[in-house]
């Protein structure tokens, strides 16, 4: 009578997990950076919204406004000086120049209810209304400037 074994050797199982590690060491990082660019664009819809918001404000009073209730949006936990998302956290100063009114909104990562990979840290978002409209970020690297592609 033949002795039958039926199962997998050592050297298959070490291999299977050779691969599954390496296969774990580039999807982890690209699945945080994917994560880390949704929160991103989170935040960018909020910056559009009080945007928005400012300008419908401009259009009525003739001047912008840095107080957050007086507009006309409404998120859970926005006080007159700050708006608190889950991720985010929003601030505004309103001022003019020789062109007329502007602001500066602030947009600020925070780690209050989640954890920040530690690739990105903590980050902010800054645009200058009117006279620099573009999104930039506060302390830029490589890492970070890839969230905003």
């Amino acid at each position: 009578m033949k002795n039958v074994r039926k199962g997998f050797t050592l050297i298959e199982l070490l291999v299977v997990v050779l691969i599954i590690g390496i296969l774990a060491s580039i999807a982890i990082p690209q699945y945080f950076k994917v994560v880390e660019k949704s929160r991103t664009a989170e935040a960018m819809s909020l910056i559009s919204s009080i945007k928005s918001a400012q300008e419908r404000y401009l259009a009525r009073g003739g001047t912008y406004t840095s107080d957050f209730t007086k507009l006309d949006i409404m998120y859970p936990g926005m006080t007159a000086a700050n708006i608190t998302t889950k991720f985010f956290s929003a601030a505004i100063v309103s001022g003019a120049d020789a062109n007329g009114p502007t602001y500066q909104m602030t947009v600020t990562r925070h780690t209050t209810n989640s954890s920040v990979a530690a690739r990105y840290g903590l980050y902010g978002l800054t645009a200058n209304v009117p006279n620099a409209p573009q999104v930039k970020m506060t302390n830029p690297s490589a890492i970070l400037n890839e969230l905003l592609d």
